[in-house]
């Protein structure tokens, strides 16, 4: 929408589309808030965002020229009124990416253009290919089968058929995000695909985690009495027991060992099934792994879900609600500064990028826009340390070339515990013969430091050493991002109308979001339903500029009702003929909605 055509009033104005700014957007219009979206950049999602390959570069190299020029600078205190103070907001963001480093180890053109200029050089220099030598290519084709390798310029032709996730989860099937998806009815909006593999790293080998009663007894890497032990355990992990209380504030592997499974169903319970650490209590441990299992069975053999076309889809599914209930969005714009009352310190309205004051009764804003001086940060800030590698092969492949997997990784001598989520074509993220893989763990340093050593141990790169067996990887590139679940919901130095949503935090599932964006919708609206199901198109008609859902249950059941006393007191031909004709007009009234 252009800017120029923005009404001067709002109910609610929200500043940066990630997933629970736009959570809260779609949850307010959906209760008849009048609401605008704002975002400064030119997508939607921001740290949540995903990006063609091709775009992606565009991305990187924006990063790398930012600062580069001058901040713009406006004086827009002519638009203040009496009693009345201004709130400036950050014009870059306060909590950006960082120690971004690109790498590519795949040719940058084709083997065959590359033969065709060999050729051509040597034609050049007069010298002739002997009849009884081979070719480059012909040798090849003796050899097969052998893979041809993508080149850098496949990859750049084939930027669409990728979307790259700046942040790694997935989706728990019994978790916050899947059951908000459910109810609101957004889920309509997105595809989702299993994933069909939990593996674990060990002892230098990718090992597939048996997770339901089916892979356990189908798994080969166990003995018969280890399926038995390891039944036993999962059973009696749904149930709190005293022994359960007994090992409260002890570490979950004491408890594991206490419980003499053995190292190889201890490694698959702590790192692979509760995903924790060596130092997590048990009473988090287990409360992880009954999470695990009831999600487990609904919709696969394994607890995760991944939405088709990467992760940024969710939060441009909630953004569709929204505009479907009649929020207003525009990309490329942003908010200079917040007006605020002096005697209520409340926010009256905001001022955008082009001087336009607008009122508003509530405003929501990603924390990249508001300074370190408003914000309230843990005393650490944390970080996330990322890693997106496109590789030509899976690193534990099997007679189906579509696995979704999920990996986990053991810190070692102290270091962070690394998860990775492996990717095929199936899912929409990357084209066929590739597979896009996503490491992310918890910050000790850069990304590089921190992933690099489990990426060339793990695939063949040039720094690797005897790894003939694992894919190659054809490009990649690290980068730290802010950890989300370090910014405190309260206290921060703001008008108490003005509330802040973190970005994405490290943890694989998507309650830290989906909590925070129902906290702050109750604030704004207590009395209201969070994100209740859309109606029916047939239930939506339009009273002049307003869209209600007036014939809803409520009145659906009180025709229905008056039918019946209708009925019981024998009334004639009149009321139903009056009947007839209210039930047309009804029907001339009805506008059929779309997607």
């Amino acid at each position: 929408m252009a800017a120029e055509d923005l009404p001067s009033e709002f109910d609610v104005v929200i500043l940066g589309t990630g997933l629970a700014e736009s959570v809260v957007a779609a949850a307010c219009a959906r209760v008849g808030q009048r609401v605008l979206h704002l975002d400064r950049r030119s997508y939607y999602a921001g740290n949540w965002a995903s990006f063609t390959f091709n775009s992606l570069l565009s991305w990187i190299d924006e990063y790398n020229h930012a600062g580069l020029e001058p901040e713009e600078v406006h004086d827009w205190s002519s638009l203040l009124q009496e009693g009345e103070e201004m709130i400036k907001l950050s014009n870059t963001d306060s909590a950006p990416i960082s120690n971004l480093q690109v790498y590519c180890y795949t040719s940058e053109e084709d083997e065959e253009e590359e033969d065709a200029k060999h050729l051509n050089a040597n034609q050049a220099e007069g010298e002739e290919p002997e009849a009884s030598e081979p070719g480059p290519s012909a040798a090849r084709s003796q050899s097969e089968p052998t893979r041809k390798k993508i080149s850098y310029a496949q990859l750049v032709k084939e930027g669409r058929r990728f979307n790259i996730d700046l942040v790694s989860k997935l989706m728990y099937s019994r978790g916050s995000l899947v059951d908000l998806l459910i109810k609101s009815n957004v889920s309509r909006y997105a595809e989702f695909k299993n994933v069909t593999r939990i593996l674990t790293y060990r002892h230098g080998n990718v090992e597939q985690v048996p997770c339901s009663r089916a892979d356990v007894f189908a798994s080969r890497q166990l003995s018969v009495v280890e399926k038995r032990k390891l039944m036993r355990f999962l059973t009696s992990c749904l149930e709190e027991t005293q022994e359960h209380q007994a090992f409260t504030g002890r570490p979950y592997l004491e408890f594991l060992r206490n419980q003499q499974l053995g190292n190889n169903l201890e490694h698959f319970l702590l790192y692979s099934i509760a995903m924790a650490t060596e130092n997590t209590p048990t009473e988090v441990g287990l409360a992880s792994t009954r999470h695990f299992l009831r999600c487990l069975g609904r919709y696969g053999n394994t607890p995760f879900l991944f939405p088709l076309y990467g992760l940024g889809e969710i939060p441009q599914c909630f953004c569709r609600m929204c505009a479907v209930f009649g929020g207003i969005y525009c990309l490329r714009h942003s908010v200079h500064c917040v007006v605020v009352a002096k005697d209520t310190n409340r926010c009256k309205a905001v001022i955008d990028s082009r001087g336009q004051r607008i009122s508003c009764s509530h405003f929501v804003v990603e924390d990249g826009y508001v300074g370190a001086e408003h914000k309230h940060v843990t005393t650490s800030a944390r970080s996330i340390s990322r890693a997106v590698l496109i590789t030509d092969g899976s690193i534990l492949p099997s007679e189906s070339d579509q696995q979704v997997s999920m990996v986990t990784i053991p810190g070692e001598m102290g270091g962070p515990a690394v998860r990775m989520v492996e990717l095929c074509p199936s899912t929409m993220t990357c084209m066929p013969g590739t597979y896009l893989v996503h490491l992310t763990c918890q910050s000790a340093d850069s990304a590089y430091q921190d992933l690099s050593p489990v990426v060339t141990r793990m695939f063949r790169t040039p720094e690797s050493h005897d790894q003939e067996g694992c894919p190659s990887v054809l490009w990649c590139f690290y980068f730290n991002m802010p950890d989300g679940s370090g910014l405190e919901v309260e206290g921060h130095d703001l008008p108490s109308n003005v509330y802040v949503c973190s970005g994405p935090d490290s943890g694989l599932g998507h309650q830290h979001s989906v909590k925070l964006a129902e906290s702050i919708f109750q604030k704004i609206l207590p009395e209201e339903e969070f994100c209740p199901p859309a109606p029916n198109p047939e239930d939506i008609i339009y009273d002049g500029e307003t869209c209600t859902s007036s014939f809803g249950e409520e009145e659906r059941e009180g025709e229905r009702g008056g039918e019946g006393e209708r009925e019981g007191e024998g009334e004639g031909e009149r009321e139903e003929e009056g009947e007839e004709e209210r039930e047309e007009i009804q029907e001339e009234q009805i506008l059929q909605t779309e997607e």
